[in-house]
């Protein structure tokens, strides 16, 4: 009875942390976009950012990973030690493995966005060339 406790118990601290975690960020999000509107002219128009697939995905990795964490604690302290130091493992392999991945990602993305490709063509009239000069227009 006392593991059934335990187990509930932490199976609602987790939800409830969860919760406020969520709307903690939610309201952090808002606030960020009411003072984004305020410094914004009138003229220009509201464009919301868009949640990428890749972001959602990365943040289920991730909290799972986390909550494997957990589960191996629990696994610990009930007396399961082989199974909980196997599950940690994976755990954290797996958050490192996400994070990387993701890290990877951003970077491709970050060289492919900001360097001058040769198939990119000329760099824009405003820019130096290599020879130090402006850009003839």
């Amino acid at each position: 009875m006392k593991i059934l406790i335990v187990a509930a118990s932490a199976l609602v601290m987790g939800i409830v942390l969860g919760l406020v975690w969520a709307a903690a960020c939610r309201n952090a999000e808002r606030n960020r976009r009411r003072k984004r509107a305020r410094d914004r002219p009138a003229s220009m128009e509201r464009n919301t950012p868009r949640l990428e697939t890749t972001k959602v995905i990365i943040w289920v990795c991730l909290l799972m990973g986390f909550a494997w964490v957990w589960c191996s604690y629990y696994l610990a302290y009930t007396d399961h030690e082989q199974i909980a130091e196997s599950l940690s493992q994976v755990a954290v392999t797996e958050i490192i493995g996400v994070v990387l991945a993701y890290c990877i990602k951003s970077a491709v993305e970050n060289l492919s966005k900001n360097n001058r490709w040769p198939d990119k063509g000329q760099p824009p009239e405003n820019e130096p060339t290599e020879d130090g000069d402006q850009a003839a227009g």
